[in-house]
């Protein structure tokens, strides 16, 4: 019950915040400070993970729970001083009121544009392979290779390092290459590194997944950035809220059928054969939106209006 109540309120937190972000900075400054976002995400990934394999090792881990409880106590309290911003109503708008019309408008919003449909499924399919392996990581090191949390800890760690050096380099690629441009060459450039993360095993193998777990998520930082940024630019004002719903049910649906698939594989085959699992959807994760009009946009497109 409290990770179906704690998965329900991240996903209104998620999509209200992506949703009020474009009010909040105005369009112009959205790579900013999605770039700022995610760096803190990220820049927690890494401390708080560390900390926690630190904590279960040495303190066990109802302690590392409860101290991330005390963590999303302090931030529920310091978001109480974001300021209401007025937002489009469907009834102002004469849009239909009703749940299901406003569902069936988002999904004809994403799915009945070519490049929101591509970043959609690349988003989907990144995550689905992040899930399947973050499922296993904890049965290979732990149980497997009899390696403390501590350790585990630290290899998601540097994964969270990725994610920070992604968010943080997505405003210069992109303004070297453009936007569109940049997700397509470090996709291709970066995610096959992916398959780097099944090696893990004693000795040097350990430092090699590693090195592939960075980069891999290095290009999902880049994308959380310009990607997130891109579909804000493309969507008016009034279906943010409907867009970013679409996205995060697309995205939670993913992570369910990821840690579902990865139980599934795991149990009919070996824990090995389900991270190769991971870091095949990881490594190719990329292609819908290299294989789309995304790869050739150069700028954001000119911004949408109610």
């Amino acid at each position: 019950m409290v990770v179906l109540l704690t998965g329900c309120a991240t996903v209104f937190f998620d999509v209200g915040s992506q949703s009020v972000l474009p009010h909040l900075v105005g369009r112009d400054g959205l790579v900013r400070a999605n770039a700022a976002v995610v760096s803190l995400i990220a820049a927690g990934n890494v401390a708080g993970r560390g900390a926690g394999g630190g904590l279960v090792q040495l303190l066990t881990a109802p302690v590392a729970v409860a101290c991330a409880a005390a963590a999303c106590l302090a931030s529920a309290l310091r978001l109480t001083a974001v300021h209401r911003t007025p937002v489009p109503t469907p009834a102002l708008l004469g849009k239909p009121a009703r749940l299901s019309a406003q569902i069936a408008e988002g999904l004809r919003h994403v799915f009945g544009n070519r490049e929101l449909k591509a970043l959609a499924v690349t988003a989907a399919l990144s995550n689905l392979g992040s899930q399947i392996i973050n499922t296993m990581l904890p049965v290979l090191f732990v149980r497997q290779l009899h390696y403390p949390a501590g350790v585990l800890g630290l290899f998601w760690a540097a994964g969270g390092a990725g994610l920070l050096l992604g968010a943080r380099w997505a405003r210069p690629v992109a303004t070297r290459l453009g936007h569109g441009r940049a997700l397509g060459i470090v996709g291709l450039c970066l995610a096959p590194a992916g398959l780097l993360v099944p090696l893990v095993d004693h000795g040097p193998w350990l430092w090699l997944a590693g090195t592939g777990w960075l980069p891999a998520l290095f290009k999902t930082g880049m994308d959380n950035v310009l990607g997130v940024s891109l579909r804000q630019h493309m969507t008016p004002d009034h279906l943010l809220g409907r867009m970013n719903a679409t996205f995060r049910f697309l995205l939670t649906g993913a992570l369910a059928i990821g840690a579902a698939v990865a139980g599934l594989i795991g149990e009919l085959t070996t824990v090995r054969t389900t991270l190769w699992v991971g870091g095949a959807f990881l490594a190719t994760a990329f292609l819908p939106a290299f294989l789309s009009p995304v790869r050739a946009r150069r700028s954001l497109p000119q911004q949408q209006r109610s």
